[in-house]
């Protein structure tokens, strides 16, 4: 069973989806989606600092059994 990605992974995802888009159209940038990146940047930030917003992730490596 796969876990939810956190509220913060899922900023993150909403952020480069929007930064990428603004750089295929740059015709967009006087629009609200400048604007959109601020206010994920700033989310962002209080996620990170909450911890009921971000998940404890495992270790990114498993300590196998060594025999020695």
């Amino acid at each position: 069973m796969e876990s939810r990605p956190s509220i913060l992974d899922r900023l993150y995802i909403a952020y480069g989806i929007i930064a990428e888009t603004l750089g295929e159209a740059p015709q967009l940038y006087d629009c609200h989606l400048d604007q959109a990146l601020l206010v994920l940047t700033l989310a962002m930030k209080r996620a990170r600092r909450s911890p009921k917003l971000r998940q404890t992730r495992p270790p990114d490596y498993q300590e196998q059994y060594l025999p020695f």
